[in-house]
């Protein structure tokens, strides 16, 4: 098949990564594959296949106006005709709702099939009004709706009603990838979280926990990495409890995974998520997992709490207890770190690539 994956840009976020992964992946398996973005080409935080054909529009920016918004979206929908036009392929995938919505606007009136995907849970976040009235359109549009999560899956089908396009496919890991060498340095022992630094990833939880165990953890660290918002409130925040020298702030960490098999344990304290790739990736690098047991999937990759440490969403106290017990009992993270290959079997990349090719080959019965 020669297919066309259209990502708004490509930096350092979960969808991403997810669809490098699977553009990599794909082109393996000898298919025709251009990856397209809103951002120009170059300067990619992941790493791409040299089989995958890129295309950057340069057309990402931020609009101030409702107008300008207008005409900035009339301009991609334009360049995006003129990608279909000129790559003529066989399937679409989009990732991302901003993105879903101009991918299924620019494939009208083309006989192509679309396939679009939610990258967070549609439960939980709450993202502009008109982009969230557009999607509507979007996916009935689309022959297939792409979710993470069984429960993702019921939320849009109650959304599209009769559509029966909703697939879940959850998120890919590579156990062989080689790890990129990273350069950041964190005084050890220390716990590692990442994420982008917005209210959705708690890092506000964390930091509360981790002031509550500080006292009790010896010289234990924490470290951070990620960019966002949020970054001064979360640094005046550690600065209040007295961890400024204890809390790390890393900023974009290249080389993730090999600052991960240097960590004691990593930490997801998010208020939701659509499908965590970092919590699979600490698995794979052997690392124990300490999650809140949010919307969007650490439950399922942590098998109910066999793989890890589930703890409620939004609750300091009870985040605090389990990095205690994590931090205090060698025994707990050894037999942690040794499950790490058993949890992540059912996201090998291998698998899920097969996944996704079988609905980008499928025809919706009445198409």
């Amino acid at each position: 098949m020669r297919l066309l994956l259209m990502i708004p840009s490509l930096g350092p976020g979960g969808a991403e990564r997810v669809m490098t992964l699977l553009a990599g992946g794909l082109a393996a398996r000898d298919h025709e594959v251009w990856l397209v973005t809103l951002a120009q080409a170059g300067g990619e935080f992941f790493a791409i296949d040299p089989r995958v054909r890129r295309l950057g529009l340069d057309l990402l920016g931020d609009s101030r106006t409702m107008p300008q918004a207008v005409r900035a979206n009339l301009r991609r929908l334009r360049a995006l005709r003129r990608a279909l036009a000129r790559i003529a392929p066989d399937a679409v995938l989009s990732f991302m709702t901003s993105m879903n919505v101009l991918a299924a606007f620019a494939c009208q009136g083309l006989r192509v099939r679309l396939v679009v995907s939610e990258r967070v849970d549609p439960g939980s976040h709450r993202g502009e009004r008109w982009w969230a009235l557009l999607r509507l359109f979007a996916y009935h549009r689309a022959e297939s709706v792409v979710v993470q999560t069984d429960i993702a899956a019921g939320w849009f089908r109650r959304q599209l009603g009769r559509h029966s396009g909703v697939t879940v496919i959850p998120n890919p890991v590579d156990p062989a990838e080689d790890g990129e060498s990273c350069t950041v340095a964190v005084p050890r022992p220390f716990m590692l979280a990442a994420g982008r630094l917005v209210h959705q990833k708690g890092f506000d939880i964390l930091i509360r926990a981790f002031a509550s165990v500080a006292g009790e953890c010896g010289q234990l660290q924490l470290a951070i990495a990620g960019e966002g918002p949020e970054e001064q409130a979360l640094r005046g925040l550690a600065a209040q409890f007295n961890l400024t020298d204890r809390v790390h702030f890393l900023g974009q960490v290249r080389g993730l995974r090999m600052l991960m098999q240097q960590a004691m344990a990593f930490i997801l304290s998010s208020r939701y998520e659509g499908f965590p790739n970092v919590v699979l990736e600490a698995l794979v690098s052997g690392l124990p997992v300490i999650a809140t047991d949010c919307p969007g999937g650490p439950r399922l990759i942590l098998g109910d709490g066999d793989y890890g440490v589930l703890v409620p969403c939004e609750d300091p106290l009870a985040l605090a207890g389990a990095l205690r017990r994590v931090a205090t009992d060698p025994a707990l993270r050894k037999r942690l770190s040794e499950l790490g290959a058993r949890a992540t079997e059912p996201y090998r990349v291998d698998r899920v690539v097969g996944a996704w090719e079988a609905v980008l080959a499928a025809k919706r019965a009445g198409w």
